[in-house]
């Protein structure tokens, strides 16, 4: 049968690393648990060495951030399908066990992603996104619509994408799946099976603008004429104006006059 391999990439993230074990853990699909850590000084390296899963590897020394250590994970992954978890999220078991069954069943799907919880520091559910199925040219020209933290694929796509490009800081994981996704059949799983916990010191807090001009030039490297340029610089600009005028975005979780609305028991 199958083996998935999850990698986690961790630094100081000992308050929440518990429930991304064990949530691996209670997967009854085989797997192998990665955690690199990047020598942390929280109690991670004492949590990592108390543990009893035989599934669990790790490896705790210093590093340049995120993108390095997912690329030790993909290196020393044996599965046949993949994923990567970060520390401060955690898989429902149960429902991704069935959208496994999913990939497991399809042969010819090459990847699957799916519906996400966002959860607040305390664990609280505050919003559950479905994301519309996947379209590889509308992720290009839009970079939005996949819930990257969902995604697992199979070993075989590596080959287009065998690594992270260290150059980016924040926006690693839309060039990687940019690379690994292009012309693959990708399927949506419709239940949430993960929960992506949003906090203060989480990255998509702390470093959402530089993740996000990160991510239009990464849009903009893959344009072949000025009129796809155009389109992705009259898209974002459009966005940036706009939307946090009038949402929450670009972060998951309400504020300011849509936080007001839903205390208020508004609908939309």
């Amino acid at each position: 049968m199958a083996m998935l391999s999850v990698i986690t990439p961790a630094r100081n993230m000992a308050r929440f690393l518990p429930e991304t074990l064990d949530s691996v853990a209670a997967l009854r699909t085989p797997h192998e648990h990665i955690v690199v850590d990047g020598d942390s000084d929280d109690g991670t390296v004492e949590l990592l060495e108390s543990r009893k899963d035989p599934n669990l590897k790790w490896v705790s020394e210093p590093d340049s951030g995120q993108t390095e250590a997912v690329n030790k994970g993909l290196r020393m992954a044996r599965g046949d399908l993949l994923a990567w978890v970060n520390a401060d999220d955690a898989y429902i078991p149960a429902a991704a066990d069935r959208a496994l069954d999913h990939l497991l069943a399809h042969p010819d799907v090459s990847a699957i992603f799916g519906a996400v919880n966002y959860i607040d520091q305390d664990g609280e559910v505050f919003r559950t996104l479905v994301p519309p199925r996947f379209d590889w040219r509308r992720y290009l020209y839009f970079g939005a619509f996949v819930t990257t933290p969902t995604i697992i694929w199979r070993r075989e796509l590596l080959e287009r994408a065998p690594s992270l490009n260290e150059h980016y800081k924040d926006a690693a994981d839309y060039d990687f799946y940019l690379r690994l996704l292009r012309g693959a059949r990708v399927d949506r799983i419709d239940e949430p099976y993960l929960n992506f916990r949003y906090h203060p010191t989480s990255k998509t807090t702390t470093d959402v603008w530089v993740q996000l001009d990160e991510a239009r030039d990464i849009r903009l490297g893959w344009a072949r004429n000025p009129v796809q340029r155009g389109i992705m610089r009259g898209w974002e600009g459009t966005r940036r104006a706009i939307l946090p005028r009038i949402s929450s975005w670009p972060h998951p979780e309400p504020r300011g006059v849509v936080k007001l609305l839903r205390r208020i028991g508004a609908r939309g």
